[in-house]
């Protein structure tokens, strides 16, 4: 009889499988469950709503794990005298300590989630490389993420308030329809009935327009003409050689008056009161001339350099452009004639 083939038992075998489901089992958990290998330092992450965001959720940075949430802490808004906030939720984050010098004190911290129907995980944009490290154990303010679930049951509130507001008020917005198909009617009506009447204001008010366009390019033309503005160089220059002649005068006069002083003894004293009388008129007439010069000047003054009700009609060209867009407006909406906003 041979001698039969030795080979593993069947005790021995099953030994075997089962000491490798459960190594492929604890590889399986240590893979899943995120832990992690290295030296890690911690930080901070303050949010009002994280959205669905779990303890043991990935932290990453461009797309690639750096580290997890160590733990979530619900703060309730209540003061940290520390940050001087009031967070409703605080974030412990274990970041890999070999990416410590890339995560800089403008960091943005953000909830996003790896797909469509991926878990919600942390996303780290590093910010500036100028800017100095995040220390360790800083605490720092996040971005929460967009409220789909709040702006749902806002926008539902806001449906079934309207839905109340026309269930509640049907005969009122009935009334009101139908009062606003009334008017609508009359005005319909009320414009066949006057076709012809609104075609003549139209027409009327159009050549209005024409007519007020010549005359405005007439008065520009005159404002801005040679003659006008010889007129206003003739007038400076005949006022400044009065104000130029009109003190040699006034000399005169005050000398005349000071040497008929002896002269005067020579008259009675009747005649002398008569004579100081009309030196001094002619003295305060010479004054009150020189004043009304210069007024003149400035008042002409006034008027080149566009100043006052009289300067801006004649030098300011705005009044013209603004006379012009009034009209223009006039043509194209003549029911500003009727009705003012």
């Amino acid at each position: 009889m041979s001698e039969k083939k030795k080979g593993l038992s069947v005790e021995v075998r099953v030994g075997l499988l089962v000491l490798v489901a459960l190594g492929m089992l604890g590889a399986f958990i240590f893979f899943l469950g995120g832990v992690e290998l290295g030296d890690q330092y911690e930080l901070f992450v303050d949010f009002d709503n994280p959205g669905n965001v779990q303890p043991g959720a990935s932290v990453n940075v461009g797309g690639i794990r750096v580290g997890r949430v160590e733990e979530i802490e619900y703060r309730g808004g209540r003061l940290d005298p520390q940050t001087g906030r009031r967070p409703l939720i605080r974030m412990k984050l274990e970041i890999d300590d070999n990416i410590r010098d890339t995560i800089h004190e403008d960091a943005l911290f953000y909830v996003t989630s790896q797909s469509m129907l991926g878990e919600s995980i942390i996303a780290v944009d590093p910010g500036d490389p100028e800017r100095p490290a995040l220390e360790a154990g800083a605490i720092v303010e996040g971005v929460d993420p967009p409220r789909l679930d709040l702006a749902l049951s806002l926008a539902y509130e806001l449906l079934e308030g309207m839905t109340s507001l026309v269930r509640d008020n049907r005969e009122e917005l009935a009334g009101l329809l139908t009062s606003a198909a009334n008017m609508i009617r009359q005005l319909d009506e009320l414009l066949q009935e006057n076709d012809g009447r609104l075609d003549n204001i139209l027409a009327n008010v159009e050549r209005a327009t024409e007519q007020t366009n010549e005359v405005l390019d007439g008065a520009n033309g005159l404002v801005n003409g040679a003659r006008l503005q010889r007129t206003m160089r003739n007038l400076d220059s005949t006022l400044a050689s009065v104000a130029r002649d009109i003190d040699p005068i006034l000399r005169d006069v005050r000398s005349m008056a000071e040497n008929g002083s002896g002269a005067l003894e020579a008259f009675g004293p009747q005649q002398q009161e008569e004579i100081r009388t009309a030196i001094n008129e002619a003295s305060e007439l010479a004054e009150t001339a020189n004043a009304t010069i210069a007024d003149a000047r400035g008042i002409v003054g006034h008027i080149r350099e566009g100043r006052g009700t009289v300067g801006g009609l004649v030098m300011d060209e705005e009044i013209y452009d603004d006379i012009q867009e009034m009209l223009r407006d006039l043509k194209h909406n003549p029911w500003k004639l009727f009705w003012r906003e």
